[in-house]
């Protein structure tokens, strides 16, 4: 007779500990479980784990965290994983105006604190502004339906102006996520942020370790044990990815020079061709440690010789460790790559779609930003271009003396690059959901591009795909 049982109240490493024991002896999961002490698990998890190798158990222990007033940089980072479970405050239905933002603590108290301030003050007056007028104009424009109530009629106008005013919001702003996932992925999470150029990334990654292997935070007065002290005890900066991020780019910036002449300041998608295995896997390698589209790297690749093609895949891989994963760049093989330049808050949103393989670029101002058509219909061009304008300058002007930590001040209106490689299936998941009428503009217009640029190369496909076209929209639909 079959029985299903459901376990509660154990911790994850005793739960890990107990599936790895139940797939290796005949006992019942109840007889396993209860012979099982948090001391017995975590000598277990030292033997097989660490030493032997055997880490799929750690599959099997999935630990919730709360990570809280950390910066969007860090929250893109930290989602920036296929095998995630988690959630973030939304910038589309909540009021952003009145968070904070992060400072790097290399800009507290020296004289640029008052510059990079300043800054930041400026972006979230300017989404003030826009949320009012947005709000306002939208009031004016879209009547109530009579059977619609005035807090719900007011409650989707207020969301459709945050879809304006987020364009002003930046990376530095403070928010909050949730995750639930596997000690596995965990560990591996916490060893890419500790390696990450962001300080910031770096610091959070400790304290990740650190809550994990502490006291967790437990309902009424229970004393619950650590949720992970032995499964994440060892997470580190990896030497791996850091010789790889370093080593890519020399080799970009030798190959392709250190900005594109073509495309600039423009938002555009673009199916790449079919490609060869190798040459799918060094242009990725090019187009994640660069600022150049996949298109002009691909044309780079195609006229490299054999050598110089095995010498780029060699010195990706040549400060591989036995445990190292391959990077993520050579999840190669797939016949559906988009490239696309888009606002960062519309990448943000596709950035959920986790099934598919994202090869990110590294924030920059070089590629213009996103004007939303309601700014012109506002008669706001203007003064919303000059601010982005005046944004992107200070930008400039403070990576010269903190490097990477200006990144904070680009609004979400600048543009982000990102390789989007999948199947079939899920390029008809992401044109489905995102194109529908309650979607954010941005991302609708991206995804019905895709399904255009789809149909066109596979014809046979036309109409399998459930793709609300772009010009349908109804404001009031949320």
């Amino acid at each position: 007779m079959a029985e299903v049982i459901a376990l509660a109240g154990w911790p994850p490493e005793v739960l890990a500990y107990a599936f790895a024991k139940y797939s290796r002896s005949p006992l019942s999961i109840k007889q396993s479980i209860q012979a099982i002490t948090a001391e017995k698990s975590s000598r277990f998890l030292e033997d097989f784990y660490f030493q032997f190798g055997h880490r799929s158990i750690a599959d099997n222990a999935h630990v919730p965290l709360a990570l809280e007033n950390i910066s969007e940089i860090a929250a893109f980072a930290l989602e920036d994983e296929q095998l995630w479970d988690g959630s973030e405050r939304s910038t589309r239905f909540q009021n952003f105006g009145e968070g904070g933002y992060y400072v790097p603590a290399s800009v507290q108290g020296t004289p640029l604190e008052s510059a990079y301030t300043q800054g930041a003050d400026f972006l979230l007056g300017q989404y003030k502004f826009f949320s009012t007028k947005s709000f306002d104009w939208l009031v004016k424009k879209i009547e109530k339906p009579v059977d619609m109530k005035q807090d719900v009629y007011e409650r989707i106008l207020k969301a459709r102006a945050f879809d304006v005013a987020r364009y002003w919001l930046f990376s530095g702003m403070l928010t909050s996520v949730g995750q639930i996932t596997s000690a596995r992925t965990l560990e591996g999470q916490i060893s890419r942020l500790m390696s990450s150029e962001y300080p910031e990334l770096q610091e959070l990654g400790q304290k990740m370790k650190e809550a994990c292997i502490g006291k967790p935070f437990c309902p009424g007065e229970k004393d619950e044990p650590p949720v992970a002290p032995t499964l994440v005890k060892y997470a580190a900066p990896n030497p791996f990815q850091i010789a790889l991020r370093n080593d890519m780019r020399r080799e970009a910036i030798r190959l392709l020079g250190l900005e594109s002449q073509i495309m600039k300041s423009v938002h555009y998608v673009r199916l790449a061709p079919f490609l060869r295995m190798e040459d799918e896997i060094i242009s990725t390698l090019l187009y994640e440690a660069s600022r150049h589209p996949y298109h002009e790297i691909i044309s780079l690749v195609y006229s490299m010789d054999k050598r110089e093609k095995k010498r780029i895949i060699e010195l990706a891989l040549s400060h591989r460790k036995d445990h190292d994963p391959l990077p993520r760049a050579f999840a190669a093989g797939h016949k559906i790559q988009f490239d696309v330049v888009m606002d960062r808050g519309g990448e943000r949103d596709l950035h959920r779609h986790r099934n598919c393989i994202q090869i990110h670029q590294e924030l920059n101002t070089e590629r213009g930003w996103d004007v939303p058509p309601l700014v012109y219909e506002m008669g706001l061009a203007d003064v919303y271009n000059s601010g982005m304008a005046q944004a992107g300058k200070t930008v400039r002007e403070l990576s010269r003396k903190i490097g990477v930590n200006a990144n904070y001040l680009i609004p979400f209106g600048y543009h982000s690059a990102t390789l989007y490689k999948m199947d079939f299936g899920q390029a008809a998941y992401m044109i489905e959901l995102r194109s529908k009428p309650q979607g954010h503009f941005s991302y609708r217009e991206v995804v019905c591009q895709m399904y255009s640029q789809l149909i066109k190369r596979f014809p046979i496909l036309d109409g399998r795909i459930r793709v609300t076209p772009f010009n349908e929209s109804n404001l009031l639909i949320r």
